[in-house]
C-alpha cells in the first residue's frame, strides 16, 4: 500500500506537533462519494486553515494524506481535559458509520496504516473521536472489536517475526560455524528467515544432521 499526496493548499502556517500520544480514528459523516477536496472546502468554510486530518481512507482503501503528519491537527474538540488536536493524528474514513460499516478495503487500509504509523510512534493508542468528545463519531457501527483483533495479531506477528528473523541468524551463524550450512548469506536475510523454510533446505539439514559428529 502506499500514502497518496494532493495539492492541498492551506490559508494560513501549520504549527508543528510536539508530541504523538493518540491515533484518533473518525468518520466523514456522509456518502462514500465525497472526496479529500471535498472535507478540505468544508474544513476551510469553518474558518480553519484547511482540511484538519492528517490522513483519509476512501471506500476502496485509497489512503490520501490530509495535514503532514508532523502538524497540530484540527479534527478534535480540545480543552483542558480532551486533548487530541496538538497531540494526535487524526484518521477519516469516508462513509457514515451509524448506518453502514466501513468497507473492507477500509479496515485493511486503516491496519497498515496504523502500522505504518507505530513505525515512528510505536503503539500509540488508537480510539474514536467520542472518547476525546461527546459525539457518535465514527459512529455506532464502526467495528472496534474487528479492528483491535487485527492490530493485536498484526503485533503478535511483528514479534514473532522479530523473533524468527534473530534466533535464525544466531542459529545460522553457528550452524555454519559447525559445517551444516553452506552459504549461509543466502538465508541470512530478514525477508528469508521470516518465510517457510524450503522443503529442501530442511531435507539438507536432516540429512547433515543424521551424519554430523561433534569432534
Amino acid at each position: 500500500m502506499q500514502i497518496l499526496e494532493n495539492e492541498l493548499v492551506f490559508s494560513g502556517s501549520l504549527q508543528k506537533r510536539l508530541k504523538t500520544e493518540k491515533l484518533v480514528i473518525h468518520h466523514s459523516a456522509s456518502n462514500i462519494n465525497i472526496t479529500i477536496e471535498d472535507i478540505h472546502r468544508w474544513h476551510l468554510s469553518n474558518g480553519w486553515i484547511g482540511i484538519g486530518y492528517h490522513y483519509v481512507i476512501y471506500a476502496d482503501g485509497t489512503i490520501y494524506r490530509g495535514r503532514p503528519e508532523w502538524a497540530v491537527g484540527a479534527h478534535a474538540y480540545q480543552d483542558s481535559t480532551h486533548e487530541a488536536n496538538s497531540n494526535g493524528i487524526g484518521i477519516c474514513l469516508i462513509g457514515n458509520f451509524t448506518s453502514s460499516l466501513p468497507t473492507d478495503n477500509q479496515m485493511d487500509s486503516l491496519v497498515w496504516l496504523v502500522f505504518d504509523i507505530w513505525k515512528r510512534f510505536a503503539y500509540t493508542s488508537v480510539i474514536g473521536h467520542k472518547d476525546v468528545m461527546t459525539t457518535a463519531c465514527p459512529g455506532a457501527l464502526f467495528p472496534w472489536t474487528e479492528l483491535y483483533t487485527k492490530l493485536a495479531n498484526g503485533v503478535i506477528d511483528v514479534a514473532l517475526e522479530k523473533w524468527m528473523v534473530e534466533g535464525g541468524q544466531a542459529a545460522l551463524k553457528e550452524l555454519a560455524a559447525k559445517g551444516l550450512v553452506n552459504n549461509p548469506e543466502n538465508w541470512s536475510s530478514e525477508d528469508k528467515l521470516a518465510e517457510y523454510v524450503p522443503a529442501y533446505l530442511l531435507w539438507m539439514m536432516m540429512i547433515r544432521l543424521a551424519n554430523y559428529k561433534e569432534a
